[in-house]
């Protein structure tokens, strides 16, 4: 399975995320913010995903996770202010595996997406 990845024009953060949002509901999502000054820090770890979004009017990239049955009651809000790059690694699927937003003052954070494991009967 071969990955690539693509920068995605300022321009189409909107409607990008709009349109994927439908399709990557449900999977989980681990989201790490690598700073210099702060460090690598986990903010959550394979939890439930409910949607993406960039506000162009308030230049925020939102990612909402949780809100889903009894174990992951509460949606959890991670924003990004003033994102200035964002790039998306892309596999066979047509869900993205990787999205990674660089903001203002230099700061990455990396949105890894799994697919949820079904338990067998």
């Amino acid at each position: 399975m071969s990955t690539t990845t693509q920068e995605l024009d300022a321009e189409r953060w909107h409607e990008y995320f709009d349109s994927l949002t439908p399709s990557i509901e449900g999977m989980l999502a681990t989201i790490e913010v690598m700073d210099a000054q702060a460090g690598d820090q986990l903010d959550a770890e394979r939890m439930p995903l409910q949607a993406i979004s960039y506000d162009p009017k308030d230049d925020v990239l939102e990612i909402a996770l949780g809100g889903r049955g009894v174990r992951y009651p509460v949606v959890l809000r991670h924003f990004i202010s003033g994102p200035r790059t964002i790039s998306v690694e892309e596999s066979s699927s047509i869900n993205p595996t990787a999205i990674l937003v660089t903001d203002g003052v230099g700061a990455r954070t990396l949105i890894r997406l799994f697919e949820p494991v079904e338990l067998g009967a």
